[in-house]
């Protein structure tokens, strides 16, 4: 009498182990994709953010009373509406946990700089007599029209 078999072939196993290699391939290749995207998107909805906070703080000073959202990096030097703007200030309120604490998306580090923006970081700067200010938000790597964002606000 023959003793039934238990267990799989190697050929059996050989061919599981090519199907999950097979789907995994994949898997990474989407998911980097996805990732990708992730990061574009969150960095234009920051400088969508940034824009809304300018702006806002543009038309909430209109009248020349009270003082900009952003202050120094130590909270001091609270600027006053009817004063110019400082880019400074308005940098170190983007990056700072008491202001909108925001974050590059490709590598962690600071959002807003004060000069040449790498991928997922933005660049302050002023315009015209110190009366527009102008962001510009890398979007990703590459330097094509399209992987920069740009938003001049001028003051109320």
């Amino acid at each position: 009498m023959l003793k039934a078999k238990k267990g799989f072939s190697l050929i059996e196993l050989l061919v599981v182990i090519a199907i999950i290699g097979v789907l995994s391939a994949v898997g990474i290749t989407a998911y980097s994709g996805y990732t990708k995207d992730a990061k574009i998107k969150v960095t234009r909805a920051q400088h969508g953010q940034l824009s809304s906070l300018i702006n806002a703080e543009s038309a909430k000073c209109a009248g020349g009373m009270g003082n900009f959202a952003w202050t120094a990096a130590d909270g001091t030097n609270a600027e006053p509406c009817s004063g110019d703007w400082t880019v400074n200030n308005i940098v170190a309120y983007v990056n700072a946990a008491t202001g909108m604490s925001m974050t590059n998306a490709y590598d962690q580090s600071v959002f807003a700089l004060a000069n040449t923006p790498a991928p997922g970081s933005t660049v302050i700067t002023l315009a015209d007599s110190d009366q527009t200010v102008v962001i510009t938000t890398k979007l990703e790597a590459g330097s094509s029209a399209s992987t920069v964002k740009t938003t001049k606000i001028a003051r109320f």
